[in-house]
């Protein structure tokens, strides 16, 4: 009986799959052509009037992601805690079948980063920097 118990522990450790680290995804991006754009949607910029009659561009750059779920309800409540906690631009971008709750607006990955820091202190544990076009003033 000892055999029985000992081997179904260890046949159960080879289906356990193993944590991809977020650093072995990343892949460097350059900077795209600058598209001219002007966005006056309050969904962009809902905290801040004078940057909706600003110019922006959309280019490559770096967000910070929250949550990846495929929860809808899981990602509106993250994203509307962000809104409220942070003075920066939250999205949600749905990738089938995940919700993914993404922060910010950063051009260099090492400012992505420093905030991602600062994030995973206020309770984002999990939170990390994932390459996406961005929008930026011109």
């Amino acid at each position: 009986m000892f055999l029985f118990i000992t081997g179904a522990a260890t046949s159960a450790q080879v289906f356990q799959q193993e944590f991809l680290d977020p650093a072995d995804l990343r892949t460097p991006y350059r900077l795209k052509e600058f598209k001219t754009i002007l966005h006056s949607e309050e969904t962009v910029f809902p905290k801040n009037i004078r940057m909706m009659e600003r110019e922006y561009i959309e280019t490559q750059g770096y967000r910070i992601q929250l949550i990846s779920t495929q929860d809808r309800n899981e990602a509106m409540r993250i994203k509307t805690q962000a809104d409220a906690r942070y003075d920066l631009p939250v999205y949600i971008d749905f990738e089938p079948p995940n919700y993914k709750v993404r922060i910010g607006n950063y051009a260099s990955q090492e400012e992505a980063m420093r905030n991602q820091e600062h994030l995973q202190r206020q309770g984002f544990k999990f939170a990390w920097v994932v390459p996406s076009k961005i929008i930026i003033p011109k």
